[in-house]
């Protein structure tokens, strides 16, 4: 998976019509469409450049993902295209640590499904385990990952 990011992450760079300094970064729909025509075990994400603390993947699911839980980042989707139930907070049980404060697989018992459609928008606090579950077809959206940082005293 890691290998996978690694390689859309400079897919993207390349796809990305070269802009002058300050002017930023454009890739076109159609561009991150293709880079993500071909997922494998039913995932395909693109990195997109972003600022410092922030992560944007451009993903596209056709199967249910994993149960994932983020210690120190929130997660923000923003559907694209498609339909999916996804499940938000109770307990998990049988994950497993992949990478410092991350956390796949197992089961989540309790919490709340939410159904997302085209337009939706899904706040995921960090520390809320959560699982995306496509329904009817290829669902597509934006995850931007913000770390969680405390409010201000």
């Amino acid at each position: 998976m890691i290998r996978a990011l690694i390689l859309a992450t400079s897919l993207l760079a390349g796809a990305a019509t070269a802009q002058p300094a300050g002017q930023g970064v454009y890739a076109s729909a159609a561009q991150i469409k293709a880079l993500t025509a071909h997922p494998k075990d039913g995932l395909a994400t693109v990195n997109a450049p972003t600022g410092a603390g922030t992560t944007l993947l451009a993903a596209r699911r056709d199967v249910p993902g994993q149960v994932e839980l983020h210690t120190h980042l929130n997660d923000q989707f923003v559907v694209q295209a498609g339909h999916a139930t996804v499940r938000v907070g109770g307990s998990v049980a049988g994950n497993h640590e992949t990478a410092p404060g991350e956390f796949r697989g197992g089961t989540i018992t309790g919490g709340h499904d939410y159904q997302l459609a085209p337009g939706d928008i899904l706040w995921i606090p960090a520390g809320a385990p959560h699982q995306v579950t496509p329904k009817g077809g290829t669902f597509r959206y934006l995850a931007f990952k913000f770390e969680a940082v405390p409010a201000p005293r």
